[in-house]
């Protein structure tokens, strides 16, 4: 008998304090399209693909972690143009790190969004991603 297989992640779901001002943040930033959305919970795909689904929480648990006191993601988006990315961001009064160059590990920054989850952005050319 064959065993079935992890074939990759569906998606991530994050916790949000507003799940409507989130979406729309989402949205506005990133371009996603919202689908299954329902009391408390929705998804939020780019084209076809499920990216992330929000979950409004009741208190204030964040998508975010620290190692040696400093903040660190759970969640690293995939872009093929990191500079502008970056640029628009900032340019929207999102927070965001300075982007870091680790050569042949590619290009990085953070950002957060208006709950405070923190996220990674990545570059990297070298790197065929399916998807």
């Amino acid at each position: 008998m064959e065993v079935g297989k992890i074939l990759g992640i569906a998606y991530n779901v994050i916790p949000v304090a507003d799940l409507e001002k989130s979406a729309v943040w989402f949205v506005t930033h990133f371009g996603f399209n919202i689908r299954n959305q329902r009391e408390g919970y929705l998804s939020l795909f780019r084209d076809n693909r499920p990216i992330l689904d929000l979950i409004q929480s009741e208190n204030h648990t964040r998508a975010v972690f620290e190692v040696r006191n400093t903040k660190r993601w759970v969640i690293t988006f995939f872009t093929n143009d990191i500079r502008s990315l970056h640029n628009y961001l900032k340019s929207e009064d999102v927070t965001v790190g300075n982007i870091s160059d680790e050569g042949k590990y590619g290009k990085f920054f953070v950002f957060e969004d208006m709950d405070g989850n923190l996220f990674d952005i990545w570059e990297h050319h070298d790197c065929e991603l399916i998807y």
